[in-house]
C-alpha cells in the first residue's frame, strides 16, 4: 500500500470516517498486518477501552458470520450487511469465518483470521461486538484477535469460565462476563501491569 493512501485510511479511521469499497479492500490486500491491527486496536479501544467479555453459553441476538470466499466477496458483503445496519439495526454481533470449516472451505491461516477481524471491526463501524470463535480459532489466534478488533469471546465445548478469564487477562484485557443480550454479569479483575505483554503476530 503506498504511503498517500495509508495515510488517507489512517485520517478517515481517526476521524471516525466510513470507508469504501475500495479502502476495504487496500486493507485486506495490505502486507504491513501489525499496521491493520493498529487501526482496528484503536477503534476497539475507543469503543470498549481494555474490556473483553465473554460468555460460557451460546445463544443471544442476532448474530451475522463472514463467508468463506475471496477477499472482495469478504468487503462486498461486510458492506452490505453495515447498509442492511443502517436500515434495520437488529445486527448486534458478528462473528467472522465461524462455521467455514463445517462448510467445507479451507479454514483461514492465522493471518487471514486477523485481516478477517481488522476489516471487519474497521468496515462495521454500526455493528457492536466483533466475537472470536475459540472452537473455529483455536487459543492463540483467539488472543491476538482481541488486538486485532475482537472485544468477545465465544467458548467451545470444553471451556470454562475459569479459561475464558484466564485467557483474557493474559491477553493483557479486563474480562467481563456477560449473558446472551450482552448485559453484564459480572467483570474480574484485570491483568497485572507488570507483566502484560501484548502477543506477538504470528508468522506468515
Amino acid at each position: 500500500m503506498d504511503s498517500g493512501l495509508k495515510r488517507e485510511i489512517e485520517e478517515k479511521v481517526l476521524s471516525g470516517s466510513r470507508l469504501s469499497f475500495d479502502d476495504g479492500m487496500a486493507l485486506y490486500g495490505t502486507d504491513e498486518v501489525a499496521w491493520l491491527g493498529e487501526l482496528a486496536h484503536e477503534v476497539r479501544t475507543r469503543r470498549f477501552s481494555d474490556k473483553a467479555t465473554f460468555a460460557v453459553t451460546d445463544g443471544g441476538p442476532q448474530v451475522a458470520e463472514i463467508p468463506g470466499e475471496e477477499p472482495r466477496h469478504w468487503v462486498e458483503h461486510l458492506l452490505r450487511l453495515r447498509e442492511q445496519q443502517d436500515e434495520t439495526g437488529d445486527l448486534q454481533v458478528f462473528v467472522p469465518g465461524r462455521h467455514q470449516q463445517d462448510s467445507g472451505r479451507s479454514a483461514p491461516t492465522g493471518v487471514e483470521a486477523l485481516k478477517m477481524f481488522a476489516v471487519s471491526r474497521l468496515l462495521l463501524d454500526n455493528v457492536d461486538h466483533v466475537t472470536c470463535s475459540l472452537a473455529a480459532h483455536g487459543v492463540a489466534t483467539s488472543q491476538l484477535a482481541l488486538h486485532y478488533g475482537a472485544d468477545d469471546l465465544e467458548a467451545s465445548a470444553e471451556t470454562t469460565r475459569d479459561d475464558l478469564v484466564d485467557l483474557i487477562r493474559d491477553s493483557g484485557f479486563t474480562p467481563v462476563e456477560r449473558d446472551g443480550r450482552y448485559e453484564v454479569v459480572a467483570e474480574y479483575e484485570g491483568p497485572d501491569p507488570m507483566l502484560r505483554e501484548e502477543p506477538q503476530l504470528m508468522t506468515f
